[in-house]
């Protein structure tokens, strides 16, 4: 299977932030960056939607561990959507990260 490069698009309208391919080592800075950027540092709560993500390696993880310790000592919320059976979904479900599945 080809690596699906990292992408990302953010729907302003409703607070949605839909990931794609591969958090690598580029994408998960990237991904940190842009949770900072879409959250305005930790001042409003957003959704993010990682149905479409392939690749969800540990620092995935650690970057949406330490992206809720943020949003929770903010008090915003930072949603967390994966589609059932997805790989996003299995990896928040073993790390016990919460989550909506879609």
């Amino acid at each position: 299977m080809d690596a699906q490069t990292y992408s990302s698009s953010f729907d302003e309208a409703t607070s949605l932030l839909t990931v794609r391919g591969d958090i690598d080592e580029a994408g998960g800075v990237t991904l940190r960056d842009e949770l900072t950027k879409y959250t305005r540092d930790f001042e409003r709560s957003i959704r993010v939607d990682l149905s479409e993500v392939d690749y969800f390696p540990s620092l995935a993880v650690g970057v949406f561990a330490t992206a809720r310790r943020k949003a929770d000592k903010a008090g915003v919320e930072l949603g967390l959507v994966a589609a059932e059976g997805s790989v996003a979904q299995r990896v928040l479900t073993v790390c016990g990260l919460e989550h909506e599945t879609a």
